[in-house]
């Protein structure tokens, strides 16, 4: 189960092993004549999913000069405690850390058996409970003496019924959770069966609305959005018995039990656990050239995004120190794929496309004892379920982000206030990658690539290989407007002279108010001089969960028409939030030395940067950390190219900054981002054109050059920008990057 005030993975265990009595408030009671009276106990486990460990426990009743009970839960959640000194109802109160984790989770308690054990789990479910009977929702509220000499047990037996009837709805969770189960009083065991299996398979969510239950085996069709879930709010608490229905599940039987994940991700934490040297071998340049020993469990033919498992699992992960170390978490199925039976000219994944697939999520605290997680595809190979990664033809995806922006040169932002290019602002963009780099997949034949799907134009938006430097990692962004011509001709584009691939769907202030967006142009087919194709024409207000389905029509050079080669069916991994939300989350921010360094014309590195002898340094955000920076530079350049033809261009150059352990404030320069354009890397002839080079003319690339950052100047010009970025991921998993920005 995942509980969700910080979408923790979530899965209840079970009363196992010893209890650990670490406080006992009061001593036995003795009665008249010298008999010895049995304590009242409490005793139960603290799960959210996985057991608490540890957990700090604090039990309350509505005497505000009573002492509280406190006690620590042992290393699987499990605790006893003398009660006797409290009064029904009691509230117990219960916090710690999984997974790196914060964890603070509650139970009501209406009434006790005196002289016997009484049992109170306190889990994700008992956390809802109490959330629809809190005032106004608030947990908060049932914290004070008043608020627990409020607490209602009609009222709450109430509630617990509305949260039962509605898993029990789902014909699979009922017949598991069996006659009479009470999520505060029933015990059970932690072994993935049962009530256990119940409990993985949920994410509950609790805010001020209600309580959310979503149904994670619930499949997920090619239709489009997912299964939804249930919303209970205290309004419903008072008919329990007309609760809402839970999406269908999944039969159990095509689905991984936990065993089985977790056998999965502990090989990448017995990788992860060897020195880098045993975990692969790299060349110059840092690339992998070979996974090692452990390390290599790939199956035969395994492929994500494009690459084998050399170019995904070794450069992607394994080949950075501060993974080394990295301990993995219960795994959780963060959604179950319905197999699609795609045919004709839609991608078919070799093992998903007729069976169930999973997406399996694996927490993970790294050696420093920061949470991450990331999300595996599962399939069933030969009986057996694998690790076998989306097997995309093509380095490409979706992804929602929010960028924070802050401008460096508030000279010329004040003076233009009406500007917003220059100003503060939180964007939200759906990033739209098609990454035509050949080392891993062959792209030399795509000349575009149309996206469709939630909070995009139903045209679609529109990308192609773009001429400048730098560009060789996406194809950006032509139009929305879904026209595959050259801007006002008739003539097939294949070839875009911008840089972006992020397509914004809202803005805000940085105090989270609204602001106004820039305008797209229109009638792409008429427009001399377009403008602005990279932002919707009104902000997206919808919703788009977590998993929803987007297309990407894929075009040859040879197709002059308007039916793609390929259409390739693509989900996003997080739910789209506004730009506002922006403004009520933390954020890193980069040291004023670095700023004062790289994005100032008068900076001591604010020339040409060559080498990778640089660094940047940040505060990290009070809920997270940095994992990632670069250093992004464009300034205009003179140069001749090989036909002996003088010109300017745009120039870029960007260097990436890695973290050598999780909760660094400061990181080198580690690599390289590659300069060389997206035109530069086919060689195939345009439809209708003579040329052996794929260019927009007859003056080829490459003129890109060396690596370098390019120098930043204050003539106003020359357009001269800079930029450094710091990313880094919340705890609902969304991508957030943190933007310190120099223009002309």
């Amino acid at each position: 189960m995942r509980i969700t005030q910080r979408s923790l993975p979530a899965r209840q265990l079970g009363r196992a092993g010893l209890f650990t009595l670490t406080v006992f408030a009061a001593a036995a009671l003795v009665a008249c004549g010298g008999d010895d009276v049995a304590p009242t106990m409490l005793e139960g486990t603290v799960a959210v999913g996985a057991a608490v460990p540890g957990a700090e426990l604090t039990i309350t009743d509505a005497d505000g000069a009573t002492a509280d009970i406190s006690g620590t839960a042992d290393g699987n959640g499990a605790y006893a405690l003398d009660v006797s000194t409290l009064k029904p109802p009691l509230l117990v109160s219960a916090s710690g850390t999984l997974n790196g984790e914060p964890v603070r989770i509650v139970a009501v308690v209406p009434t006790l058996s005196a002289a016997t054990d009484n049992t109170a789990n306190v889990t994700s479910l008992t956390n809802a409970v109490a959330a629809l009977i809190a005032p106004g929702g608030n947990l908060n509220a049932l914290s004070s003496a008043d608020g627990i000499a409020a607490i209602d047990a009609a009222k709450l037996a109430d509630a617990t019924t509305l949260v039962v009837n509605t898993l029990k709805s789902n014909p699979v969770f009922a017949a598991l959770l069996g006659e009479g189960f009470d999520p505060l009083k029933t015990p059970f065991t932690a072994n993935g069966s049962g009530i256990d299996s119940v409990l993985d398979q949920l994410q509950v969510t609790v805010d001020t609305n209600g309580v959310t239950l979503s149904n994670l085996t619930a499949p997920l069709s090619d239709a489009g959005t997912p299964p939804a879930p249930v919303l209970l709010t205290q309004a419903q608490v008072a008919t329990p018995t007309q609760a809402p229905t839970l999406p269908a599940s999944e039969p159990p039987s095509n689905v991984p039990t936990v065993a089985e994940m977790t056998a999965i991700a502990k090989k990448v934490e017995a990788c992860l656990a060897l020195p880098l040297e045993q975990r692969v071998t790299m060349d110059a340049n840092k690339e992998v050239t070979a996974v090692l020993g452990a390390c290599n469990f790939g199956i035969p033919g395994w492929k994500s995004d494009g690459g084998g498992w050399v170019e995904r699992m070794g450069n992607g992960v394994f080949r950075y120190t501060a993974n080394t170390g990295l301990k993995v978490g219960q795994p959780t199925i963060a959604t179950v794929l319905a197999p699609p039976n795609y045919s004709g000219n839609t991608f078919q994944h070799p093992y998903c496309n007729t069976q169930t697939c999973v997406i399996m999520y694996v927490p993970t605290t790294t050696a420093s004892g920061k949470a991450g997680g990331g999300f595996y595809t599962l399939g069933k190979v030969a009986g057996q379920w694998e690790f076998v990664g989306n097997q995309l033809p093509y380095a490409m995806g979706v992804e929602q982000r929010l960028n924070r922006r802050v401008a460096v040169n508030t000279t010329l932002a004040a003076a233009n206030p009406t500007n917003y290019f220059l100003q503060d602002r939180f964007e939200s963009t759906i990033r739209l990658t098609f990454n035509p780099d050949g080392s891993m997949a062959d792209t030399s034949n795509v000349r575009a690539v149309v996206w469709k799907g939630p909070g995009l134009p139903a045209a679609g938006v529109v990308t192609h290989r773009s001429q400048r430097c730098g560009t060789d990692d996406r194809f950006p962004i032509t139009n929305q407007e879904g026209l595959l011509t050259i801007n006002n001709q008739s003539g097939l584009q294949w070839w875009n002279n911008g840089g972006g691939n992020d397509f914004i769907v809202d803005a805000a202030k940085l105090d989270g108010s609204a602001v106004t967006m820039p305008s797209p142009s229109t009638n792409w087919a008429t427009n001399s001089a377009p403008f602005n194709q990279d932002y919707r024409s009104a902000p997206f207000t919808g919703t788009i969960p977590a998993w929803s389905v987007y297309t990407a029509e894929i075009y040859y050079y040879s197709n002059a028409g308007n039916t793609p080669d390929e259409v390739i069916v693509v989900r996003n991994s997080t739910a789209y939030e506004r730009a506002s939300a922006g403004a009520g989350k933390n954020w890193p921010t980069l040291a004023a030395a670095s700023i004062d360094a790289y994005l100032k014309p008068t900076g001591a590195n604010a020339g040409s940067l060559g080498s990778l002898a640089h660094g940047l340094e940040w505060i990290n955000p009070t809920d997270g950390y940095v994992n990632f920076g670069y250093l992004f530079s464009q300034n205009r350049v003179a140069a001749t190219n090989v036909q002996n033809e003088n010109g300017n261009y745009w120039k870029r150059g960007s260097l990436w900054f890695r973290i050598g352990a999780a909760g660094d404030a400061s990181a080198p320069a580690y690599e390289w981002a590659p300069n060389r354009s997206g035109v530069e890397l086919s060689t195939v002839t345009p439809v209708g054109g003579t040329s052996t080079v794929a260019n927009s003319n007859n003056s080829p690339n490459p003129r890109c050059g060396v690596d370098e950052v390019l120098p930043l100047d204050g003539d106003n010009t020359r357009a001269s920008y800079r930029e450094a970025g710091l990313q880094f991921r919340d705890g609902n998993r969304k991508l957030n990057q943190q933007i310190h920005f120099w223009s002309n």
